[in-house]
């Protein structure tokens, strides 16, 4: 596996942290198959600021606008947190 950062304390913790990331994504899609019900995939909901603004994971355009603000982050991440790599 391809080495991402320079410290392999800190490469493991960040790839324990995807592992586990990724596994409850995998649980929360499955919930939300089998009950029915997609609120569970909003990410508002899975970062749990519902607590604080209620009512933020419920409703179609909620759940679009917590994957807009997912595309977001992912931009500015990828804008400003990367580097480029030329082949």
């Amino acid at each position: 596996m391809r080495k991402v950062l320079s410290n392999r304390f800190v490469e493991a913790l960040a790839k324990t942290i995807l592992f586990f990331g990724s596994v409850h994504l995998m649980i929360l899609g499955l919930a939300a198959i089998l009950r029915g019900d997609l609120s569970a995939l909003n990410a508002f909901n899975i970062l749990s600021l519902d607590l604080f603004l209620p009512g933020l994971a419920q409703g179609i355009e909620n759940f679009i606008l917590s994957y807009c603000v997912v595309a977001g982050v992912y931009i500015l991440a990828y804008r400003f947190m990367t580097k480029r790599v030329d082949d």
